[in-house]
């Protein structure tokens, strides 16, 4: 089924069209499945994503181990102590800012269509 997927995210993309269903799969971060996200699962999300990016465990992730999640001008802005790393506080830091960018109603959550929208895709990308 996921190459059946695969294949309409392609043809989607060639044909210039978002897959929107793709994009805003809440599911992967919503253990408690009430088809929303709120702050701590997006955060329990971005921890594991945190220690999956830390391969050499030593707590902190710099401009490598990021591989373009940040850009350098997001990355020198969410790091306050100047030392060219994000320690899992820093980058929770940065989860909590989208997530509030993602959350416009501001009600807590994110749903699925909040998910799909920019502000949502630039959350997701440090969550998975």
């Amino acid at each position: 089924m996921s190459s059946r997927l695969s294949a309409v995210a392609i043809f989607a993309a060639l044909l210039g069209f978002a897959a929107p269903a793709l994009a805003a799969d809440v599911s992967a971060f919503d253990p408690d499945k009430d088809g929303t996200i709120d702050l701590a699962e997006a955060q329990a999300a971005a921890a594991k994503k945190f220690d999956m990016l830390d391969p050499d465990k030593d707590g902190t992730l710099d401009a490598r181990e990021l591989n373009g999640l940040l850009t350098a001008a997001e990355l020198k802005a969410a790091d306050p102590d100047s030392d060219g790393t994000l320690d899992k506080k820093e980058y929770l830091a940065v989860v909590a800012a989208r997530f509030k960018a993602a959350d416009p109603d501001a009600e807590g959550t994110i749903d699925a269509k909040e998910l799909s929208s920019p502000a949502g895709a630039s959350l997701a990308t440090l969550l998975k």
